[in-house]
C-alpha cells in the first residue's frame, strides 16, 4: 500500500504534480462544521467572525461623525406652471428638513425611464435604482384659473404626491393637499397658493411622517439576496444577520424566485445602519453565505454564497476504470483533483492506486483530509455513466452522489467536467447539511412570497 509520501498535494497556487513527483507529508488546516453554519478552523484559514465590540465601535464612531447620510430624493414632478414653483417649494421644503434632493441631471434621467404621473397608478417603477436615490417623490400639480369677486383676486392650486421608497420597491403613502393665493393678484397668489399646499402636505397629510421612515432617516439598510435557492437560506442568513449585527433588528420583507430581501436596523434599533459600513462587516464575516455585489447608503445587494462559508481538503483517488484503461484513470484522477483544487473552498490531493473505500478513508485520516473524492465508470457502451461520490471521513458515509451518461464513447473527461461544475455548488451545501444538527436549522414556516 503507498505510504504518505506518494499521495500527491493539490492546491489553488500550483497545478498537479508530475508522476513521480512527491510532496512533504504534513497535516494541513482543516475545518470543523459547527451549529449555526459557522466554521472554526483547527489552524491555518477559516471564517472572520465580526466581534461585537467591534461592530458597536463602528457604529458609533458613524454616529459621532455624522456619517449618516442625509435620505436623498428624487423630486418628479409634474408642473406645468413657468418656473415651476411648486417644485421649487417642495425641493426648498425638503432641503429644509436635512434631505438631499437629487441633482436635475438625475431626476432626468430618471423621468426618461418612466413618467412622473405614471408612478401615481398602480405601477411601480421598473427601471430605477436606489443608487440614484433612496426615494421618489412622484406627482403632478394643477393650477386653477384665478378669480376676482369684489375685487379680492385668488387662485388655487392641487398636488397629488406619491412616496416611493426604492429601497424596498414600495409605495409608502398617496397624498393630497390643496392651497388658495388670495390678494392683489399676480404671481404673488400662485405663491401663496403653492406654499399652502405644500405645507398641508408635510405637516397636515402625514408627508413627514412618510418621509421619515425611508432610507437613513429610518437607519436602516435594504439587503437584497439573489441566487437564494430556497427561503430557508434566507431565515439562516437573518439569524446570522442578527449575531453578525451584535442584536440590531433584521426583517424579512420579501422571498420569491430565488429573491430576498431583508431590512437591517430600523427606528426601534438605537444604532444607524450606513450601507457602506455595513458591507465591509458583511465581507469580513466568512460565517455569512454573501458576497457583496454593490452598495449603496441604504441598500446592499448581494449574492447567495455557500463556498465562502466552508473550506475543505478533498482526497481524490484514482478513478475505477476498466483494466485497459489503466492510464487514462490515472489521467481523470490527476484531472478531478485539479480542478477541484481551483475552487474557491477547495485543496486537493490525489492518491494513485486501487484502494478499497476503507484504505482511502485510512489515507485521508492520515493527511489530514476531511473527504474521499471516488470515480468510477458504470455501465458500457451507449449506456456508460461516469459516478462521482463523496464520501465524508469522520463518519464513513457518502454524502453526494452524482452521475452522466457519457454522450460518445471515450467522453469521461466531459462527464468529468459536468460533473465538477455540479459539485463547485452542490458540495458546500452538502458539508453544511452533514455538520449543521438538525435543531439548529432554521423552521420555516410555509407563508406566501411577502
Amino acid at each position: 500500500m503507498p505510504g504518505p509520501k506518494d499521495c500527491n498535494m493539490l492546491t489553488r497556487s500550483g497545478p498537479f504534480l508530475a508522476p513521480g513527483s512527491h510532496f512533504r507529508a504534513e497535516r494541513p488546516a482543516t475545518l470543523d462544521l459547527v451549529r449555526g453554519s459557522q466554521l472554526r478552523p483547527r489552524q491555518g484559514y477559516g471564517p472572520l467572525r465580526v466581534k461585537p465590540m467591534l461592530l458597536q465601535a463602528l457604529l458609533l464612531s458613524s454616529s459621532l461623525l455624522g456619517a449618516a447620510p442625509a435620505t436623498r430624493i428624487a423630486v418628479l414632478v409634474d408642473d406645468p406652471a413657468p418656473n415651476a414653483p411648486a417644485t421649487a417649494t417642495i425641493e426648498a421644503t425638503l432641503q429644509k428638513l436635512g434631505y438631499e434632493v437629487v441633482a436635475a441631471d438625475t431626476s432626468e434621467k430618471m423621468r426618461k425611464v418612466v413618467a412622473p404621473n405614471e408612478l401615481l397608478g398602480t405601477r411601480l417603477p421598473e427601471g430605477l435604482s436606489v443608487f440614484e436615490a433612496d426615494a421618489v417623490l412622484a406627482g403632478a400639480v394643477s393650477y386653477g384659473t384665478p378669480a376676482d369677486v369684489d375685487g379680492v383676486k385668488s387662485q388655487s392650486v392641487s398636488m397629488t404626491v406619491r412616496v416611493i421608497d426604492l429601497g424596498t420597491g414600495q409605495a409608502a403613502a398617496t397624498i393630497q393637499s390643496e392651497g388658495v393665493g388670495v390678494g392683489a393678484g399676480g404671481p404673488t397668489l400662485v405663491s401663496k397658493a403653492t406654499e399652502q399646499a405644500v405645507n398641508l402636505l408635510f405637516e397636515k397629510r402625514g408627508l413627514k411622517g412618510a418621509l421619515a421612515n425611508i432610507g437613513q432617516s429610518a437607519g436602516s439598510v435594504v439587503l437584497v439576496v439573489q441566487g437564494l435557492p430556497s427561503r430557508e437560506q434566507l431565515l439562516e442568513l437573518k439569524s446570522g444577520l442578527e449575531q453578525a449585527l451584535a442584536g440590531a433588528p433584521v426583517r424579512e420583507v420579501y422571498f420569491a424566485k430565488g429573491l430576498g430581501k431583508l431590512v437591517l436596523g430600523g427606528s426601534s434599533s438605537k444604532k444607524a445602519m450606513v450601507g457602506p459600513d455595513i458591507a465591509d462587516l458583511l465581507s469580513q464575516n466568512h460565517a455569512l453565505a454573501l458576497s457583496v455585489d454593490e452598495v449603496a447608503n441604504t441598500r446592499i445587494v448581494a449574492r447567495y454564497d455557500r463556498a465562502r462559508t466552508v473550506r475543505v481538503h478533498a482526497l481524490v483517488t484514482e478513478p475505477k476504470l476498466s483494466k485497459a484503461d489503466k492510464k487514462k484513470a490515472g489521467e481523470l484522477g490527476k484531472y478531478l483533483a485539479t480542478q477541484l483544487a481551483t475552487f474557491e473552498f477547495a485543496k486537493a490531493s490525489y492518491q494513485p492506486g486501487n484502494l478499497t473505500r476503507n484504505a482511502a478513508i485510512k489515507r485521508a485520516k492520515a493527511i489530514g483530509a476531511d473527504v474521499v473524492v471516488e470515480a468510477e465508470l458504470l455501465g458500457s457502451g451507449d449506456s456508460a455513466a461516469l459516478a462521482i461520490r463523496v464520501i465524508d471521513v469522520a463518519t464513513g458515509k457518502p454524502i453526494l452522489r452524482q452521475q452522466k451518461v457519457l454522450e460518445k464513447a471515450n467522453a469521461d473527461f466531459d462527464a468529468a467536467s459536468a460533473l465538477l461544475a455540479q459539485l463547485q455548488t452542490e458540495l458546500p451545501e452538502a458539508l453544511v447539511e452533514l455538520r449543521t444538527p438538525t435543531a439548529a436549522r432554521p423552521d420555516v414556516t410555509p407563508t406566501a412570497a411577502k
